[in-house]
């Protein structure tokens, strides 16, 4: 029979960590919380958030842990605790520990996170701020640390380009036009050249 941390575990796609313990909330308003206590394994502990080196411990300076929120269950919202402690990197400095569930300096899983994109690309900010239960200026948030993890280096987008395809669309009601380039190839954006119509030339691709 499987355990509930296991199935915490899978149903928070939560990887390299030990669930301590599983909770229920009730807020003030009605709104019922499941609050998953976890740790990362000791070796994804006191990783620098910018290098992911393991280094010495500085602190715990947080009064109380810390919580990310990840996908809800069936409506009810499901957060995970962790007393995130402060590492002392030789090279980037004392910075909070990064976590194996969710990017640096996110309130969010790295699941939520990725959701979140995926959703924008479908419907607008608003209806996923909506559905999310976010707030509309944390969609753009999240679709920020969804593009640096998925595409951390744009310089190389035009490498081993092969197979084209140009597009041109409009924004703001129609004031406003930019010249798409995709990659047939990998089915992926190069991103936005900086002219449009006849004047878009490879030179104008590179960023």
């Amino acid at each position: 029979m499987i355990s509930a941390s296991t199935l915490a575990k899978i149903f928070c796609d939560v990887n390299h960590s030990v669930v301590e313990d599983i909770t229920l909330h009730q807020r003030s308003d009605g709104t019922k919380c499941i609050i998953i206590d976890l740790r990362p394994y000791k070796k994804e502990q006191h990783r620098c958030p910018i290098c992911g080196k393991r280094c010495p411990g500085y602190d715990h300076t947080q009064p109380h842990p810390r919580l990310w929120r990840t996908l809800d269950n069936h409506g009810v919202l499901v957060y995970l605790r962790y007393r995130l402690p402060r590492v002392s990197c030789p090279e980037h400095g004392v910075h909070a520990a990064s976590v194996p569930w969710a990017f640096p300096r996110s309130d969010f899983t790295k699941t939520f996170d990725m959701v979140v994109t995926w959703m924008a690309l479908q419907l607008s900010k608003s209806a996923v701020a909506s559905y999310m239960r976010i707030k509309w200026d944390t969609v753009g948030r999240c679709i920020h640390r969804a593009h640096q993890y998925l595409d951390p280096d744009t310089s190389k987008r035009l490498d081993g380009l092969v197979s084209i395809g140009i597009d041109e669309t409009s924004y703001r009601k129609g004031h406003k036009y930019i010249t798409i380039v995709v990659n047939h190839e990998t089915n992926t954006s190069c991103g936005p050249a900086k002219a449009t119509g006849k004047t878009c030339s490879p030179s104008s691709w590179r960023a």
